[in-house]
């Protein structure tokens, strides 16, 4: 029981949100992948990496998204953190440098585009994974995050150079059934649907992508072409 306010007690009963059924209207919040992208490279800044490279690629017969930062990285207890649902209270007081809010970004972005997520981690060169996986959350009806085994990680996009870190966090979509719905040539609908992305990351971190004050340029790559300077208020022009 639960004192109430005027002095009675208050009868509490736990109602546990149905995982499937929350997380697939969480998919419909309305990013596009633009911005859900734009989500993830928010993540790395904040993780203060200095190398952001995106690639993608739907030649193959499973198309994926990767990102790959060199920021501080996540110990195995972070990353489990990090794949909870609101794992960051916004109340909470935050770095200057911290662009995230509500704990959400990383998931619901990126569930808005595909339906397996996976993120690999390293920090002070020990290794973590976890997966959210729409399809096994549907299956048990709980909210289980996947551990992927060793042997997988090592086919996994970007692994090589993940490896050669000794810090760094690296995002995976998989499964891309929201960007790919429809799409009877793969490789074509990816290229279409992934046009505006590199002007798009251009202008959202143009004071991030050259030397600022304090703040050395980031360097942000798509698929191993380097997003440009941009001075949207040409505020060079004098």
């Amino acid at each position: 029981m639960y004192p109430g306010k005027l002095g009675n007690q208050l009868e509490l009963l736990e109602v546990i949100p149905d995982p499937t059924s929350l997380m697939e209207s969480m998919r419909a919040v309305g990013y596009s992948v633009e911005t859900a992208i734009a989500d993830l490279v928010d993540n790395s800044i904040s993780a203060n990496a200095s190398q952001i490279d995106i690639q993608y690629d739907a030649s193959l017969e499973y198309p994926y998204i990767a990102i790959l930062d060199n920021g501080h990285g996540m110990s195995a207890d972070q990353l489990t953190n990090a794949m909870r649902h609101g794992s960051t209270n916004p109340t909470d007081k935050r770095s200057p440098e911290d662009l995230g809010r509500f704990g959400l970004g990383l998931k619901t972005a990126s569930l808005s585009q595909c339906r397996k997520l996976t993120v690999l981690s390293k920090r002070d060169g020990v290794l973590s994974a976890r997966r959210w996986d729409l399809d096994v959350v549907e299956d048990k009806g709980r909210w289980y995050v996947v551990v992927p085994g060793e042997s997988e990680l090592s086919t996994m996009p970007m692994w090589n150079r993940l490896q050669m870190l000794e810090n760094g966090t690296l995002v995976i979509w998989q499964d891309l059934d929201r960007l790919m719905a429809g799409a009877r040539d793969q490789q074509k609908e990816m290229t279409v649907r992934l046009r505006p992305l590199y002007e798009h990351l251009a202008l959202v971190f143009h004071r991030f992508t050259r030397d600022e004050g304090k703040h050395k340029a980031i360097h942000i790559t798509l698929n191993g072409l380097a997003i440009p300077e941009r001075d949207p208020f040409l505020s060079r022009n004098h």
